[in-house]
């Protein structure tokens, strides 16, 4: 006595490549689609992973012409800070002056604690001597790199598993109609394309 066995071909590329006459063309369109989309998200990887080189070095060289265009000068209170209307409770406000190229300058500015009158305090200047932000610190160059390099990672993978669901849809309708035009062949309701024995 033989047995016949059905297995189950789960791996897309065994499906592909299969010569069973159970994997039927639909199978072989979804299994395409899948090892492709497989094959698609490993090469996104470096893709995604030079992109957020672009986006490293292009920050590191506005960081560079940041520390040529940014100077800390020395700056005094003129007055006790007061509490700055903020959010933050530990945010006060100051006035300060300075001196850049023989020229004075004068602010008020955020600290985020009290200072008395005459204290000094360090502030960043443009090549003007006015008042300019922090430069943007290395570990942050680090993060918007990664950031970026990932979502677009994520991105990508998104599009090819949108992709994938969209072929998988419209293989399961070509198996539907598949299976439906093989009952009325069956059944032989199919105008007649069957001979039924009487």
């Amino acid at each position: 006595m033989h047995s016949f066995v059905i297995r189950a071909i789960k791996r897309p590329i065994a499906r592909l490549l299969s010569s069973s006459p159970l994997v039927r063309t639909s199978d072989r369109i979804e299994a395409a689609a899948v090892a492709l989309a497989a094959l698609l998200v490993v090469i996104a990887a470096p893709c995604a992973a030079g992109i957020g080189m672009i986006v490293h070095d292009n920050e590191t060289q506005a960081l560079l012409a940041q520390g040529q265009s940014r100077h800390v000068v020395t700056a005094k209170t003129v007055d006790d800070s007061r509490p700055a209307v903020s959010p933050i409770p530990s945010a006060f406000t100051v006035h300060v002056r300075w001196q850049f190229s023989g020229i004075d300058h004068a602010d008020a500015i955020l600290t985020d604690g009290a200072l008395k009158v005459g204290e000094p305090l360090q502030i960043w200047v443009d090549n003007n001597g006015n008042r300019v932000d922090w430069p943007t610190p290395m570990a942050a160059v680090d993060i918007d790199a990664v950031t970026v390099a990932v979502a677009a990672w994520v991105i990508a993978a998104a599009v090819v598993a949108l992709a994938v669901t969209a072929t998988g849809v419209h293989v399961s309708r070509m198996r539907d109609a598949q299976w439906e035009r093989d009952i009325r062949l069956l059944v032989g309701d199919d105008s007649g394309r069957t001979n039924s024995s009487q």
